[in-house]
């Protein structure tokens, strides 16, 4: 299993929640190692592991104060997300998990529940982003908001200050939609740096992102620095990774999770105290 280069002491039981589940647990039925492919007939593989599973130490910083956290992301291509937020000690304080159709939170403290269609309004009132889940899942990963076959690349180039030198890039954009994007990357195709996202019509920025420390080797070139800025919130939220990111497969199961028994129906989508942030542990209004 690849280890965190900064894993900090609190961080084991927050990913060994994301790495069990027994049946009504709330958290992930994932293993702690990449299992190797599987084989077929006279030993062919399969299909590499599609999933994604991390845990990240974040810190928002936003007008009305500070808060550290740490949240543990589980994700399957397309549309697949299933995150748990954990606060200094103790377990899971609010889940959200997503199948692609149907959003669900967990609050395990008070042991309510809630559920909505997976649309943009209800990402964006649990985590503070306005995007669907193909969307979200391309932030996290670091790649772009779109198929790779409508991706542009585009050679740009600035003089620089010192030594009379040229600068260049590429910029990588998206067809305009219910969002415009664009990042940036230093040779095509490559890793991206930076990326922005702004609304599709009127063009104002949604949230501009710079990504660092991308994991090495053969394997996906994941980021593990995320940092976002959220206009409309005027937040901040850093994520570095304490465990991962890594490759495995992950049950599809886990981003449909059952109701726990004693669990109440609660409107938990107007009650949080705030837009998550990705991230946020608030409780609800009293």
């Amino acid at each position: 299993m690849t280890r965190g280069r900064g894993a900090g002491r609190g961080s084991g039981d927050a990913w060994r929640a994301l790495l069990s589940l027994a049946g009504l647990s709330l958290a992930l039925s994932l293993s702690c190692a990449t299992a190797p492919p599987r084989t077929e007939g006279a030993g062919t593989p399969t299909e590499a592991p599609r999933g994604y599973r991390a845990l990240f130490r974040g810190e928002s910083e936003a007008p009305g104060g500070k808060e550290r956290f740490k949240v543990a992301i589980a994700l399957l291509p397309p549309d697949r997300l299933r995150l748990e937020f954990f606060g200094p000690v103790g377990g899971p304080r609010l889940i959200v998990a997503s199948d692609g159709t149907t959003v669900r939170v967990l609050r395990p403290a008070d042991r309510a529940f809630d559920s909505a269609p997976a649309t943009i309004p209800s990402m964006d009132r649990l985590l503070g982003l306005p995007l669907d889940g193909r969307q979200i899942l391309a932030l996290l990963e670091g790649r772009p908001m779109c198929d790779p076959d409508v991706t542009e690349h585009q050679v740009m180039t600035k003089a620089a200050v010192a030594f009379g030198r040229t600068l260049a890039w590429y910029q990588v954009t998206c067809p305009p939609d219910d969002i415009r994007y664009e990042a940036r990357c230093e040779d095509r195709g490559g890793i991206l740096r930076q990326a922005t996202v702004r609304e599709g019509i009127s063009g104002a920025m949604i949230l501009q992102v710079e990504y660092g420390d991308h994991e090495e080797g053969l394997g996906p070139r994941w980021p593990r620095r995320i940092r976002l800025r959220m206009e409309r919130s005027r937040a901040t939220v850093t994520l570095s990774a304490l465990e991962g990111p890594e490759a495995g497969d992950v049950p599809e199961e886990v981003f449909s999770p059952p109701v726990p028994e004693g669990f109440e129906r609660r409107s938990l989508f107007v009650s949080l105290a705030a837009p998550g942030l990705l991230g946020s542990t608030a409780g609800e209004e009293r």
